[in-house]
């Protein structure tokens, strides 16, 4: 049990110490992500320079959208939120954090119709995570949460009148 401790403790300073190194920068995410999955640390480490959310003018039948970007850390906890709505996922995030600690974490704006915020990759770090969620808080009835596969770079959230959709973000 120590020793399988031991490993792990001395796999995240490795990972760390390369994740710093300039000369192997454009691989060490990548390494990482290994070095983490081979001592049983699940995921993917997030690289995401820019997320931009963007509401269209009448968004959200012309009412502001709360929006939450969760980062799940914890494969057990990817079914409990996959599950949920959007409008459940508003109600239930405080007892969530508090039912579920550590085992996610997640970012929150509200955004006017109309309105686009650019937000630095830096906001979200670099974690291991084994999924992200998109949660946006409608008027109308439906889901509204969406499960987010690109990890690199970044997303462009979009924001319509009655939904909204994710797609990567491509630097210029």
């Amino acid at each position: 049990m120590r020793r399988k401790f031991l490993l792990r403790c001395a796999a995240v300073v490795a990972a760390g110490t390369l994740a710093g190194c300039s000369t192997v920068k454009s691989v060490s995410k990548d390494v990482v992500s290994k070095a983490l999955n081979f001592v049983g640390l699940k995921g993917t480490i997030l690289n995401w320079t820019q997320v931009v959310i963007a509401a269209t003018p009448g968004a959200n039948q012309n009412s502001p959208v709360a929006v939450d970007i969760v980062l799940v850390i914890e494969e057990s906890t990817m079914e409990k939120l996959a599950a949920l709505s959007a409008a459940k996922w508003f109600q239930t995030r405080s007892d969530m954090l508090r039912t579920f600690p550590g085992t996610y974490s997640y970012k929150s704006w509200e955004v006017s119709p109309g309105q686009t915020l650019r937000i630095p990759g830096a906001q979200f770090g670099s974690p291991s995570v084994v999924g992200v969620f998109v949660f946006a808080d409608y008027l109308s009835p439906g889901e509204h949460r969406m499960r987010v596969e690109t990890l690199q770079n970044g997303i462009i959230v979009e924001l319509g009148v009655r939904g909204f959709s994710v797609s990567p973000f491509k630097a210029d």
